[in-house]
Formats: C-alpha cells, sequence, structure tokens
C-alpha cells in the first residue's frame, strides 16, 4: 500500500518518488459521527465493529478508528490530552491490517527478518518471544522487514511493512537497554518502541523461506524426554525445531492471522484458508522452542543457523549424545 497520511508516520517506510504508483490509501483526521450506520457483524463486540469491508474501533481515552474499502483509514482523538504516539499504535497496527485485509492481502501476527535475501517469519502468542529474539537475531547480522503484522504476497514474498520493535520494561533491563530513553508505546504501559534508527530494516520485498511457530514448553518436541524435568533442561539451554505437516501447518498459520475475529467480521475467513493454505504448501512451517531466559537465547543465537532447522537438531542430538556419555 502507498499511503498519503496527514499523521507522521514513523513506523513505516517513507515512499520514494515514482511516476507510477498504486492508488493511494488515505490516512485522515475526521469526525466519528460523520460515518454511516453500520449493521455490525455477529463478530463485533462492544469496542470493535466489523461488516464487510468496514473496520471501526472505539476506545475509551484513545479516539475513534476506521478502515473502509481498502482505501481509507481514518482516525479520530478522543480529546486533546491524547498524542499522536497513541493514535498511531493502533493506526498502524490494526488499522493498516485491516485495510490489507480488506486489500486481499494475507496478514499474519508476527515478525519477519532477512538475512542474506531470504526472509523468515516468527509467528506465536503474543508472549512468546517474537520481538526479543528479532532483536537478538539483529545482533546477529539480520534485518527487519515488518514486526506486528506481516504481509506475504501469493507468490511468497514478506513485503517490508512496520518498522518498529516493541519491548516490554523486563525485556528492555534484560537486554541493557536505556529503557527511560525509549518512547512509550502509549501513556500508562510500561512497553517501549524501537524505531527504524535503532533497528537494521530491510526496505525492499523479499521471498520467505521459513516460518517458525515460537513455543516455550512444547513437550511433544523434545524427543525421549518424557518428564516434565527432562523437557525444562532441553527448553531452558536451546533451539529446537521440527517441522510440521502441511494440514498442522495450515492451522497454525489461520490462528497466527491478524486478527482472526476480523478476518470472520469482514466476511474474509475463505480468503484466509485459501491464502494460508497455498502458503503452507509453498514455506516450510516449523515450530520452535525457544530458550528459556534472554541469555540463554542470545548465547544458543550464536551456534544455530535460522536459515537451516537442521542446525537446530544437530546441536541438540549433540547435547544429548554429550549427556549420555556423561
Amino acid at each position: 500500500m502507498h499511503l498519503e497520511s496527514t499523521l507522521v508516520l514513523p513506523e513505516l517506510i517513507q515512499a520514494a518518488p515514482a511516476v507510477e504508483r498504486e492508488a493511494l490509501v488515505q490516512v485522515v483526521e475526521a469526525d466519528h459521527r460523520d460515518w454511516p450506520t453500520l449493521e455490525a457483524s455477529p463478530h463485533s463486540t462492544p469496542t470493535l465493529q466489523l461488516a464487510p469491508q468496514e473496520w471501526r474501533l472505539e476506545l475509551e481515552g484513545i479516539g475513534w478508528f476506521r478502515a473502509t474499502g481498502g482505501e481509507r483509514l481514518e482516525w479520530q482523538r478522543w480529546d486533546d490530552s491524547v498524542s499522536d504516539r497513541d493514535i498511531r499504535t493502533f493506526a498502524v497496527t490494526s488499522g493498516l491490517g485491516a485495510l490489507a485485509i480488506q486489500r486481499g492481502a494475507l496478514v499474519l501476527h508476527g515478525t519477519a527478518l532477512e538475512r542474506e535475501g531470504e526472509a523468515i517469519l516468527l509467528l506465536g502468542h503474543p508472549a512468546a518471544g517474537k520481538s526479543t529474539l528479532a532483536w537478538c537475531l539483529i545482533q546477529e547480522g539480520w534485518r527487519l522487514l515488518s514486526s506486528e503484522l506481516v504481509a506475504v504476497s501469493p507468490d511468497g514474498m514478506v513485503q517490508p511493512g512496520m518498522h518498529q520493535l516493541k519491548l516490554w520494561h523486563d525485556a528492555a533491563i534484560a537486554l541493557n537497554l536505556n529503557w527511560a530513553q525509549l518512547p512509550p508505546v502509549r501513556k500508562g504501559l510500561k512497553r517501549y518502541a524501537l524505531l527504524a534508527k535503532d533497528l537494521t530494516c530491510m526496505p525492499q520485498p523479499t521471498p520467505l523461506r521459513l516460518i517458525y511457530i515460537l513455543n516455550r514448553a512444547e513437550e511433544e518436541m523434545v524427543k525421549e524426554n518424557d518428564t516434565e524435568e527432562g523437557v525444562e533442561k532441553v527448553k531452558a539451554s536451546i533451539f529446537a525445531s521440527r517441522k510440521f505437516s502441511q494440514t498442522l501447518a495450515l492451522m497454525r498459520l489461520r490462528n497466527n492471522a491478524f486478527h482472526a475475529r476480523i478476518y470472520r467480521g469482514m466476511d474474509a475467513e475463505t480468503q484466509l484458508f485459501m491464502q494460508a493454505a497455498a502458503l503452507a504448501r509453498m514455506v516450510p512451517v516449523h515450530s520452535l522452542v525457544v530458550p528459556d531466559g534472554i541469555k540463554a537465547m542470545a548465547k544458543s543465537l550464536k551456534e544455530v543457523d535460522f536459515l537451516q532447522p537442521a542446525s537446530m537438531q544437530q546441536r541438540k542430538e549433540n547435547i544429548e549424545e554429550a549427556a549420555s556419555n556423561d
């Protein structure tokens, strides 16, 4: 999408001048009282109103947001105390995600990174550690393609998008970041934003090589360790990876859409299923156990290659062999 915005959006890439481009998407301030009456979907909630090609969000103390027809994102502050940062927190995530879905894109809730001309995609629940792992990977030479919402085209290309990472207070401390100098994601939240100036970013579409579903305690991944103690031992020290079947991969991709309720409420669930099935056939999807603790994660990263899942399996086998010899 090429955006024309009355709101400065530092999280996104500044478009280069071009003679020909896609139709602009307008991001403008508006008055929510002028919006037409909406026949909301049963998947709507008191704060989120959904219908085909229509998404509306009302957040007390923040404002009102509307994405419509894949062409227009409107926003209004709750009052003058609401900062641009507070507005952007929702406009460039849920708002742009809804617009992309309306325009027919596959939008996943994750973080994409690039190295050597290939991309990986990290998916997982909100506390799985995607942003922390992404930061550690960037320190090892990876570049950020997009975080929080990731659009993947039908030919398997990851589109550059949100050049921002969000870290919780404890993660920022553990990573030795000067959190006091970082902008909060929004008022009243101990979560901080790292923008493009703090990161190494990739501004070009990149072919997707692998998808990882992060999990901190997936016992079935740890073969021959059927005790809880054994699982914790492996989980705490190394990355471990296992490839999903296409059926399981499809289900995991569908469950990591941005967000499944938005797809359902805008009558785009069939679109999501077909796109996720095509991606599962095209790109391997692996489950990934993440080491417990940021220091263990950073240490383990130096010994594996995320473009080569076999390197994780080999390291796991080496550790198990050494343990058995002991």
